[in-house]
């Protein structure tokens, strides 16, 4: 790949490469909405606030019935829902499917092994996988071991599966996918400091599944800040006693559960557990390696302690990075946190284009070539 300011993307770029991709919340906003409130606030902005912390276990209520409960990915009840929900789906399970089948052309003395690292909570990825191994022979490795009692452990990313003949006459290597939650998953629960349990439920949680009295909403509880303070705030929202409790319960069973929240300090919540510190490590160790590429969608590059390790990564003078940039805009916002020749960035060349998920499988496996897809590393 040259310096030039443009050229044609082939997808042997990956064939013999150490391939990684980076999925952020991007790849799920056709499903679940953004940590966004309204045109001032987001739950990172209003979580950090010191003096919205007497109504924290009532902001994470709302932040789990609006965001959260749809990681879970349970099929919705409303139609119109339901339609959303089937697109991303679809579009999980295309990828997954075309990943495979890439893995499974690679000759046998290649590694058929792919990481996708995502910043995501939901379950897309093992949903998926789920669903197409009825018909593929390939393992999504989750990190976890077990049979009934599945425990997480970063180890177990470095388990690949072959499958041998009955004789012992031949084996060859199943394709295997490694899903690295930087983030954390709703399927992992904290058990205690050291151990993360992985469950797939099928239903939402009945303990984190609660309703209360005030049906007021955050938007108006935000306005209300805004225009009076936050002496008046108590009074504007009249939680009763029982609201209170029954939000004091919920915060205590949501804390169970193994998530980076959106604040601030999300990393310092999170720099003394294992696991998260070990994830990170991972993406840099696997960024180090010789003939590395990283397709990035969906991520904003905003999370500046993964930044950091892709910044410091670049020191790999055979790595390349592919960025896809759901519109013109973003390529502008993302070169301004992170910029470097061996960068390509992927854009649409007008303004109305945008490129979603179906676009950017379609793209990356050249499945049909794109006019509408401009390929720069400048």
């Amino acid at each position: 790949m040259s310096d030039n300011k443009e050229f044609l993307y082939k997808i042997e770029y990956l064939v013999d490469k150490n391939v990684n991709f980076l999925f952020g919340s991007g790849a799920s906003a056709e499903y679940i909405p953004t940590l966004r409130i309204n045109e001032h606030d987001s739950y990172e902005t209003i979580l950090t606030d010191k003096k919205l912390e007497p109504f924290q276990n009532f902001i994470y209520w709302h932040y789990y019935k609006q965001i959260i409960s749809r990681t879970f990915c349970t099929f919705p009840e409303e139609d119109f829902e339901q339609e959303k929900y089937n697109k991303t789906f679809e579009s999980y399970c295309n990828f997954i499917q075309e990943l495979v089948d890439f893995l499974n052309r690679r000759s046998a003395n290649q590694i058929k092994r792919a990481n996708i690292f995502t910043t995501n909570y939901d379950l897309f990825f093992e949903k998926a996988a789920d669903k197409l191994q009825e018909k593929n022979k390939f393992n999504l490795n989750d990190g976890s071991l077990g049979l009934i009692e599945r425990y997480l452990n970063i180890s177990n990313f470095h388990i690949s599966c072959w499958h041998q003949g009955t004789h012992d006459q031949y084996r060859y290597e199943l394709p295997t996918i490694n899903l690295i939650k930087l983030h954390g998953s709703v399927s992992w629960i904290k058990e205690n400091d050291n151990t993360i349990k992985i469950t797939y439920p099928t239903i939402l949680p009945d303990n984190l599944n609660k309703e209360i009295d005030n049906d007021i909403s955050l938007k108006d509880v935000l306005n209300a800040y805004e225009s009076y303070g936050i002496d008046s705030l108590s009074e504007f929202v009249g939680l009763s006693k029982q609201d209170k409790t029954d939000l004091s319960n919920f915060f205590e069973c949501y804390k169970k559960l193994a998530l980076v929240n959106p604040t601030k300090k999300k990393f310092e919540e999170t720099v003394f557990q294992q696991h998260y510190y070990q994830a990170l490590r991972l993406l840099s160790y696997e960024l180090e390696k010789p003939q590395t590429v990283l397709v990035c969608f969906g991520f904003s590059f905003k999370d500046e302690h993964i930044t950091e390790i892709i910044k410091r990564s670049l020191t790999n003078p055979t790595l390349k990075i592919f960025i896809f940039c759901y519109k013109q805009s973003t390529k502008d916002e993302i070169k301004s946190v992170i910029d470097d020749s061996r960068i390509t960035y992927f854009c649409p060349n007008n303004q109305k284009f945008k490129i979603n998920f179906t676009e950017f499988y379609n793209y990356i496996f050249q499945l049909y070539e794109s006019k509408d897809i401009v390929c720069t590393n400048s």
